[in-house]
């Protein structure tokens, strides 16, 4: 293969430059098809740790996924609510709220599947979030875990207007 690359891209510095990148590409891809993208985006965390330390107010759990999507299923008994699904600013202030105004507090982000969480902890840890946790097995299940719902874990019923569950008692 290296032949190849040298008669097509000849041997000079570029070409040494073009085979580099080129070996980055191949590595980053295959630590995302492995699953390697996402830890370096922020911690990854199981439903079951997620919900015991949301419980003794150790990490703050938000659940982003769209309002149709808590109606269907319902909503981590120990989330909040904030959908991702919204423009910056305001995702940003509706974290702020949940979060007391500390960026610094430990952030715990569930979705369905881990996909959304896995691609807003990157972007949300540049926004000055220093602690992002991402509940990658989601409410239904992916391949780092059997998720929420299949875990047993407690859910409530969505209704509107309701962002903070109600049960969540803070750390000692």
């Amino acid at each position: 293969m290296l032949s190849t690359l040298e008669n097509t891209l000849g041997t000079g510095l570029m070409a040494k430059v073009a085979v580099v990148a080129l070996g980055v590409v191949v590595v980053v891809s295959a630590l995302r098809l492995i699953g390697g993208g996402s830890a370096a985006a922020g911690e990854l965390m199981s439903a079951a740790d997620a919900h015991a330390k949301a419980m003794k107010g150790e990490i703050t759990l938000v659940d982003v996924r769209t309002p149709d999507e808590w109606k269907q299923t319902g909503v981590p008994a120990s989330a909040h609510t904030v959908t991702m699904h919204q423009a910056g600013p305001q995702l940003m202030k509706e974290l702020d709220q949940v979060l007391g105004g500390d960026r610094t507090k430990p952030l715990a982000i569930i979705c369905r599947t881990g996909n959304r969480t896995g691609s807003l902890a990157g972007p949300l840890q540049k926004a000055g979030y220093t602690n992002v946790i991402d509940v990658s097995e989601g409410m239904a299940g992916s391949r780092a875990g059997q998720g929420w719902a299949k875990s047993g874990l407690p859910i409530r019923k969505w209704a509107p207007g309701q962002t903070a569950p109600v049960q969540v008692t803070q750390g000692k």
